[in-house]
């Protein structure tokens, strides 16, 4: 069981600067957890990969699996980074995704809200090896051993049916799978049986290491660990048994007790798929030997209570550098981070729902501001003598430092002015344009090349070009992403008196997919729609200025119908326009 803590398609600022700081310096509570953020591969992959390697290295009867291009596309959006050796097997992967979906759930690992409900539910506990709610006392050291037994034989014993006559895998054997992914979000594919079920037991039995305490040699549980009372506000550590600790869940420290559990959980997951996949067994056998390898390493030694310290075990004196949540309840930073980062998600979450209508009343605002500023008629300049630019009344005061009557602002002069009009002379009709930026929400990068056509000062059309490839952030990851071709129309709202200029932009074109993803594949073509409501364009001076838009909406759409894909993005971009 894992508690991952991150935000949710937040901004990029909160996504990569509350990740990278967790990452380089303390990390949220984890139990064996699974690969999530920034190119962590997890603890439950690393174990499951190993056994799949050991067992394929004495028998044949699970061989690698090609995949599909859809396979492959999903294989590259997973939201986590597999060994190397796995990329291109859907056997190996499908395992793997089998062993992380007790603790997802079809959930992005990312979403850390509804993660939280996962973990504490009351009816999934045995799915990890801890303590139910139930299992109280002494007691229920041996009740929640029972239930996670009962649990991997009856998971594994249902993986057999994915198994031909010859105990071999049988890749026909399919059923639908939830799975979030990084690009498509929730999909559900059909995948190997076999490997789902298999690792979804083989999960349960890598927990009961970290989730236990246990004898000197490790093969022994003395007591279970509690997470469900400590999480729901109900726990007595006499009546419920020691609380979870992350300490004991950092499957990479050097403490010697991780050690010992970790290299016990890769040979327990090792026999039990070797068992499943032994052609010399028959199933009956097979079902026999899950119970050896369970009552092996989750047989219960009584004799350790509250009263004696719980036999003063190691696994309680564990520590190490990357602190997480515990059992005291202390707030730490990494808690107050997390909190602040699901806090930004839910904010962010709202207010997303009305993002159109923040755009329309933002384009409304403009035009009505534009139309009140910008389309005031203009005098021609005044000729140059030594009088006030500006008339002032007898009855009021005289300007002082050349500032008007209760301003701050200097009043500019006609000099100023005209240099002014100099700068902002429009040039050739036809111009150039060129931009960069990044998109926020579903990170994404920008390039844009484009051409410019003046009708007049205030309106202008043209075409862009553009390439964006999107970002996945678990693991960070560039992908090609998709080119697109629009035409632009642009309403200025030209300033009299100032460099600064106000525009509204709009591009509607085609997008083109540059990479396989599930369920659309490489080159499909579609709509393409962006917005800017409120731009800012600054006169240079020689029909050269520099382009601001710091929120464009832009909706690249490559593939249309029953499943469309669609990678929606608030942008910003920064660029240069000569001409036009």
């Amino acid at each position: 069981m894992s508690l991952v803590v991150a935000p949710k398609r937040i901004s990029a600022w909160l996504v990569l600067g509350t990740s990278l700081l967790l990452t380089t310096s303390a990390r949220p509570a984890q139990a064996w957890g699974v690969g999530s953020q920034l190119d962590e591969t997890g603890c439950h992959e690393s174990i499951t990969a190993t056994a799949l390697r050991d067992v394929r290295a004495t028998t044949a009867t699970a061989p690698t699996l090609t995949p599909s291009r859809d396979e492959a596309a999903l294989i590259a959006d997973v939201l986590f980074k597999p060994p190397a050796d796995f990329v291109h097997d859907l056997a190996g992967m499908t395992l793997l995704l089998g062993v992380r979906d007790n603790d997802l759930k079809g959930i992005n690992p990312l979403s850390s809200l509804d993660l939280i409900q996962v973990h504490g539910s009351p009816t999934t506990q045995d799915e990890h090896c801890i303590r139910a709610s139930a299992d109280d006392d002494a007691a229920g050291n041996q009740a929640a051993l029972t239930a996670c037994t009962t649990y991997i034989i009856k998971t594994a014993t249902a993986a057999l049916d994915g198994l031909d006559a010859q105990g071999k895998v049988d890749p026909t054997q399919r059923e639908p799978f939830t799975l979030f992914v990084g690009i498509r979000g929730e999909i559900k594919p059909r995948l190997p049986l076999f490997y789902l079920r298999i690792g979804a037991a083989m999960h349960a039995l890598e927990d009961g290491f970290p989730h236990t305490y246990r004898t000197a040699d490790g093969l022994k549980v003395t007591v279970v660990l509690n997470w469900i009372d400590l999480i729901n506000g109900t726990y007595d550590e006499g009546r419920d048994g020691p609380g979870h600790r992350a300490e004991l869940d950092r499957c990479r420290d050097q403490d010697p007790t991780i050690q010992r559990d970790y290299d016990l959980a890769v040979l327990a997951a090792t026999e039990l798929l070797r068992a499943a996949l032994d052609p010399t067994l028959s199933r009956a056998q097979k079902i026999e030997q899950f119970g050896v390898v369970t009552a092996k390493y989750l047989t219960f030694a009584p004799g350790c209570t509250l009263a004696n310290n719980w036999c003063d075990a190691p696994e309680a004196a564990v520590t190490n550098s990357i602190t997480g949540c515990s059992a005291s309840g202390a707030l730490d930073a990494t808690t107050l981070l997390s909190v602040l980062a699901i806090l930004g998600a839910i904010g962010w979450r709202r207010r997303r729902v009305h993002g159109a209508t923040i755009g329309a009343v933002l384009l409304v605002a403009t035009v009505f501001a534009g139309q009140a500023r910008a389309d005031d008629p203009v005098a021609p300049p005044a000729p140059v003598d030594t009088r006030p630019a500006v008339p002032i009344p007898a009855a009021d005061p005289a300007p002082r430092n050349g500032k008007e009557p209760g301003r701050d602002e200097k009043t500019p002069t006609v000099t100023e002015v005209a240099a002014v009009r100099a700068d902002k002379q429009l040039g050739n009709p036809w111009g150039f344009t060129t931009s960069v930026g990044g998109a926020i929400d579903r990170p994404a990068l920008v390039a844009t090349v484009g051409l410019r056509y003046r009708l007049s000062e205030k309106w202008i059309v043209g075409a862009d070009a553009d390439w964006n490839p999107w970002i996945t952030t678990a693991p960070m990851n560039l992908r090609a992403g998709v080119a697109t071709l629009a035409g632009t129309v642009i309403r200025r709202f030209p300033m009299a008196f100032d460099r600064v200029n106000l525009r509204t932009s709009l591009h509607l074109g085609i997008s083109t997919l540059l990479f396989d993803v599930y369920g659309a594949p490489k080159y499909s073509v579609g709509p393409y729609l962006a917005i800017s409501p409120l731009g800012i364009d600054y006169d240079l001076g020689h029909a050269v200025r520099i382009v601001w838009d710091p929120m464009v909406m832009a909706l690249p759409m490559p593939l249309v119908g029953q499943l469309p894909l669609y990678y929606e993005q608030f942008r910003f971009m920064l660029g240069i326009q000569i001409g036009g």
